[in-house]
């Protein structure tokens, strides 16, 4: 009887696991879908022209439409087009931020359980900053376990608030995962460092992704053993209060 009841425990830990990562594997497909649909019909809903390409060969050669192949967002040079872009198109009297997100202690779970494991977990966060940001924001995979997202038409309330919920909800996230040895275990206690810096139309997308970048990096100085941490840009101190 003892034995019997071990298995159908262990029967029903496997099958939690099984549906767990189905569950996931659809979300990261829908997000994967969300993103590629918004480019095609225009992040404004307008019509986006096809993007340049060789003559040649056919490929892309302005970067655009590009996604990155283990989380499904864009690519950095896909987002940089795409932000400088959404930039353009926000008038005089636009307003945007932009987030600058990098996992803490994430090369520990390469370490621990494997680098397919470490990808389960970046397509994990990917859909999480899929689901949060807005249509006609912009989310992209700089490299490694870092991430950009651009706030279109966006306050300085309202980009802290997403700020907030993104930091929260990376804390919240149980990632399944298999290890390398073929262990079924749960990726949990994640958090993230977050840089915010803010735009207008004038802004160029090197410089706004420069200062949060430096805001993202004092933030794991000063605030990472409490979690998630964000620390505005100078031009945020200055400017914004």
């Amino acid at each position: 009887m003892r034995s019997g009841i071990g298995v159908s425990r262990r029967a029903v830990a496997a099958n939690d696991h099984r549906v767990r990562t189905r569950d996931a594997t659809l979300r990261g497909l829908l997000s994967r879908l969300r993103h590629q649909l918004a480019l095609t019909v225009g992040w404004y809903g307008e019509a986006v022209p096809p993007p340049v390409r060789c003559q040649a060969c056919g490929a892309s050669v302005n970067g655009r439409w590009v996604f990155d192949d283990h989380t499904g967002l864009l690519t950095w040079r896909s987002w940089q087009d795409a932000a400088a872009d959404a930039l353009a198109r926000m008038g005089s009297r636009g307003r945007g931020a932009l987030l600058f997100i990098d996992l803490d202690r994430f090369k520990a779970i390469n370490d621990r359980y494997g680098h397919l494991a470490g990808d389960v977990v970046l397509r994990a966060v990917a859909d999480l900053l899929g689901s949060v940001t807005r249509r006609g924001d912009l989310v992209g995979r700089y490299g490694g376990d870092e991430f950009v997202v651009l706030l279109t038409s966006c306050g300085a309330a309202d980009a802290r608030g997403i700020v907030r919920r993104i930091a929260r909800e990376i804390q919240e996230l149980v990632v399944p995962v298999t290890a390398v040895d073929g262990t079924a275990v749960r990726v949990t206690r994640l958090s993230a460092s977050i840089g915010l810096a803010f735009a207008d139309a004038t802004t160029a997308i090197e410089g706004l992704v420069q200062a949060a970048d430096a805001a993202m990096l004092l933030s794991k100085r000063t605030g990472r053993r409490s979690g998630c941490s964000c620390c505005a840009s100078r031009q945020v101190a200055a400017g914004e209060g």
